[in-house]
């Protein structure tokens, strides 16, 4: 597909897209996204030159022309448009780790195996980012997903021990958590989801999913776990930094 550059129409939106791309004045995934898969896009941040405020684009597929700002922008515009976003790489994703409400608690758990041979590990904060205690404990012979949810009750456990109560569960395993919230999973993992359910109070405590690279302490633990084959606990003192 060959591109105009002298259509005014066309180098306005490839500003508006560059903009939420390198600005971080707009949303670049709700561009692309509006640009792919709709007929209007709708933009309420500054692109590179200034030109774009609060505004809203109508260019819809069948109609002839929209205007904006004495800008004509046709659908072949908007066509060679959607051809070049079609080629941008999805925006990264921002991965943070964010602190329990205060009064709560986070376990932050993982799984690992190598070999096929399995370890977990997990730590435990307050609301201000504190470690409370930590943890890595060694499975042997199991699969991932019986890794994952191993950790999770280890966690779970541990925090009851300490008489923790309202708790938010993070895991990087989405598997692990459907098959608490949802049930299913095959039958050998069927007493630890049990157990789980049974130490949870999921109209009270939360679980949820966490991308990897946010649950890089864990991710450590479980490999430590994995090093050493033996169960133990952390203060918030000796925990290595």
């Amino acid at each position: 597909m060959e591109f105009d550059y002298s259509d005014h129409g066309f180098l306005f939106l490839l500003e508006i897209v560059a903009g939420a791309y390198t600005s971080g004045c707009g949303d670049p995934e709700t561009v692309r996204q509006q640009i792919l898969f709709g007929d209007t896009l709708q933009t309420s941040f500054i692109s590179p030159s200034g030109r774009s405020r609060d505004s809203n684009i109508a260019s819809r597929l069948g109609d002839s022309r929209a205007a904006y700002f004495g800008t004509s922008i046709g659908v072949e515009t908007w066509t060679s448009l959607r051809f070049l976003v079609s080629l941008l790489p999805p925006p990264p994703t921002l991965v943070f780790w964010r602190t329990p409400p205060v009064g709560s608690y986070k376990i932050n758990t993982d799984g690992c195996v190598k070999d096929g041979v399995a370890s977990g590990g997990g730590i435990i904060r307050d609301s201000s980012g504190q470690c409370i205690r930590a943890f890595f404990s060694f499975y042997g012979d199991c699969t991932i997903l019986e890794a994952e949810l191993r950790a999770i009750l280890d966690g779970i456990i541990l925090a009851q021990r300490l008489g923790l109560s309202v708790l938010w569960v993070e895991s990087d395993s989405t598997l692990a958590i459907h098959c608490i919230t949802k049930g299913g999973g095959p039958w050998h993992i069927q007493a630890t989801l049990r157990h789980i359910r049974h130490l949870l109070a999921l109209d009270r405590d939360t679980i949820t999913h966490i991308f990897r690279e946010g649950n890089q302490v864990a991710d450590l633990l479980a490999s430590e776990g994995w090093d050493r084959r033996y169960y133990y606990e952390y203060s918030s003192q000796d925990l290595p930094r």
